[in-house]
This record gives C-alpha cells, sequence and structure tokens, in this order.
C-alpha cells in the first residue's frame, strides 16, 4: 500500500499588555494656585497569532518550533 502523509494545521495566539507611564501636565492661571493634571497612560493589548499549515512529510514540527524559539506551541507537543 502507498502511505499518504498526514495534514495538519498548528495555531497558537498569546494575550500581550503594554502599559505606557503616566503623563503629567502642570496648570498654571492666573487667579488660581498651581495645579498638576495626570492623564493614565494607555494600557494596549495584542493577540499575537502564529499559524503553521502543512503535511507531516514536510518536517518534524517540534524541531521546526525549536529552531524558531516558539514558545506558543510548547503545550501541544509536551516540550
Amino acid at each position: 500500500g502507498l502511505m499518504c502523509p498526514e495534514p495538519f494545521a498548528v495555531t497558537s495566539n498569546e494575550t500581550c499588555v503594554l502599559k505606557y507611564p503616566d503623563t503629567v501636565v502642570d496648570i498654571v492661571e492666573p487667579d488660581l494656585p498651581p495645579y498638576s493634571l495626570i492623564y493614565p497612560g494607555p494600557t494596549l493589548t495584542t493577540f499575537p497569532q502564529q499559524t503553521i499549515v502543512g503535511s507531516t512529510a514536510l518536517l518534524d514540527i517540534r524541531s521546526f518550533l525549536a529552531s524558531r524559539g516558539s514558545r506558543g506551541f510548547g503545550g501541544m507537543f509536551g516540550s
């Protein structure tokens, strides 16, 4: 018999949160004492994604991911 390679598709996404510093603005008005306003820095959330689609005949997916330093797929293969 002829053996056909198995297709595979593996995806991963991770949450990435970036917090930027606050901005402080000093306000000076002629008839009032000076004061400061603090504008909270923005918090950005992103979801970087990785997708690999191929065939088991093309490569060993574990060695490919290990060579690229990927952490997102570690749970899939128990590494």
